[in-house]
């Protein structure tokens, strides 16, 4: 099964594929780069970006990371707006999604739910046998995925 991580972001949004087929196997992966655009202009290039990796990609599960409490009201709400662009843009497409949240992602990969960016790429890096470094917004998708692949007896039947 081809399966694509996204790590939503306003600034970037990082993307991992990864395919299950016996063993685990890295795709690649890409970043989705902030613009100098705002609005519904960013969340439209943000949303035709992600449908061109959709299409390339062809995955058949995407795993997203759900928005987190922060200090800033303005950046959650904009965040949940590509949230939900990327949300729609899967149901369009017909790809059952999955969602996690930031801390039950780190708790899956390092053990701990305080963990760091830092901590869980390193972790991300030793479970795919990933010899050069990649993005953080990367590694963070890819754990998304990851998390998914360790609990998902519990989501069984839905793709």
């Amino acid at each position: 099964m081809r399966i694509l991580g996204i790590d939503p972001g306003l600034s970037a949004t990082g993307t991992a594929l990864l395919e299950t087929d016996g063993e685990l196997k890295v795709l690649g992966w890409e970043i989705i780069k902030h613009t100098k655009s705002r609005g519904g202009k960013r969340i439209c290039e943000y949303y035709k970006s992600l449908s061109r990796i959709i299409d390339e990609a062809k995955p058949e599960l995407i795993i997203i990371e759900t928005t987190f409490r922060g200090p800033n009201s303005q950046t959650l709400i904009k965040l949940g707006e590509l949230r939900g662009a990327y949300l729609l843009l899967a149901e369009i497409k017909g790809i059952t999604v999955v969602e996690f949240a930031p801390r039950e992602i780190k708790q899956s990969v390092t053990g701990s739910g305080a963990s760091s960016k830092t901590q869980v790429r390193y972790m991300v890096e030793k479970i795919l046998k990933i010899t050069e470094e990649m993005p953080l917004d990367v590694s963070d998708a890819f754990g998304s995925i990851i998390c998914y692949l360790n609990k998902r007896d519990r989501y069984a039947g839905i793709h």
